[in-house]
């Protein structure tokens, strides 16, 4: 029994010294890798020829339309200011400047206010983008029973409770910048100025929800409250 242990211990120092003797030692010859760990992987490198696509060339132009992260569009310019904080003109996009627009901040403070021209136009964007990136979870209406739900999620925080309601507009867009509790940061995937058109959007879901008599127009309650028309007799004139 026992000149087996010796011969399997034998066997063993070879087996080490076989794999990790050699380590770091010179020789003309290609390494032997047990793990290589993708140290070598079929791949083309920049600049390189290629006999696969018919200009051989390995670099491919981007696909037509596509933006690149941090792209900014030089025609488009915010051109109000928030109700505390003065917002200077400046690119959109997915800019990152220390100021309010960019942050949801005036110093250490919360801001508020909408700096984008509210009108129908951005109304419409905030809806749209709205839909595609909060409904799955918020429901199409902010109160949280989006299609998520069913598939788990329990805990999700319906946009037309008073919390959310009273929070200022630059503490919701850092929510959707850097995301909280379960939701993730949209930063990355939402402009600058489509986060501030879906808060836009928010508060118009919100006043919806929350609306009382004081919110409707007098000449709107005014023709409400009239009487309605009693139907004209049959055979008779109207």
């Amino acid at each position: 029994m026992l000149r087996y242990f010796f011969a399997l211990l034998f066997i063993g120092i070879i087996a080490v010294l076989a794999l990790a003797g050699f380590r770091g030692s010179i020789s003309t010859r290609p390494p032997i890798e047990i793990l290589p760990d993708m140290d070598d992987q079929p791949k083309y490198r920049p600049q390189h020829a290629s006999d696969f696509f018919a200009d051989g060339k390995i670099q491919r132009l981007p696909v037509p339309g596509t933006v690149p992260r941090g792209y900014t569009n030089p025609g488009v310019v915010y051109n109000t200011s928030a109700s505390n904080s003065r917002v200077q003109a400046q690119p959109a996009g997915f800019s990152h400047a220390p100021n309010y627009t960019d942050t949801g901040k005036i110093g250490g403070n919360w801001g508020d206010g909408i700096p984008l021209e509210l009108n129908l136009a951005v109304m419409e964007r905030g809806r749209e983008r709205f839909n595609i990136n909060c409904a799955i979870c918020h429901g199409p209406t902010g109160a949280g029973n989006g299609i998520i739900k069913q598939y788990g999620l329990a805990t999700i925080v319906p946009l037309t409770d008073q919390r959310v309601s009273e929070m200022p507009d630059g503490q919701i867009f850092d929510v959707i910048t850097h995301g909280k509790g379960n939701m993730g940061p949209y930063g990355g995937n939402i402009a600058v100025p489509d986060r501030w058109a879906i808060i836009a959007y928010l508060r118009a879901l919100q006043r919806g929800v929350n609306a009382t008599s004081q919110d409707v127009p007098a000449e709107e309650l005014a023709r409400l409250d009239q009487p309605a028309s009693e139907p004209a007799a049959e055979g008779g004139t109207p």
